[in-house]
């Protein structure tokens, strides 16, 4: 038995045991993808309005396991949409921050709903997020 396991070692060491393209780390979801730090406002709003879509589609759809990823993407936003609105007035960015929070109230509620929580209904937040979505496009603007 030790023999056939050195041997086994020996032949690796020798036939060479990396493969012949590189690995390539795949990713799951386009919103994985996307994940990434927006720098500018425009970038972060694009990448916000794609995971609203994804997560409103599948509670509309009834499907919100879909939503999932959506749902824990975008926390990351609701942290850099104020930061990169620092420059703007402070009306602005009271309304942006005002928005801001509303969407994570709404959406945490949902997530929840996932995750075991007390069951809401996308058409309990809808006017929320609607709402939300258009205060924030306005300020930004």
């Amino acid at each position: 038995m030790k023999l056939n396991f050195a041997c086994c070692l020996i032949g690796l060491f020798v036939i060479g045991c990396t493969p012949s393209q590189p690995i390539e780390k795949k990713t799951t979801t386009v919103q994985s993808q996307e994940h990434a730090t927006a720098t500018t406002l425009p970038a972060a709003m694009k990448q916000l309005n794609a995971n609203v879509e994804t997560i409103v589609k599948a509670f509309t759809e009834k499907k919100p396991d879909d939503a999932h990823n959506a749902l824990h993407d975008i926390d990351h936003l609701f942290v850099s949409i104020p930061a990169l609105a620092k420059d703007m007035s402070e009306e602005k960015q009271s309304v942006i921050k005002k928005s801001v929070d509303e969407l994570k109230e709404s959406f945490g509620a949902l997530d929840e709903t996932l995750h075991g929580g007390p069951e809401t209904p996308y058409t309990k937040v809808e006017e929320r997020i609607t709402a939300a979505m258009a205060g924030l496009r306005k300020a930004i603007e």
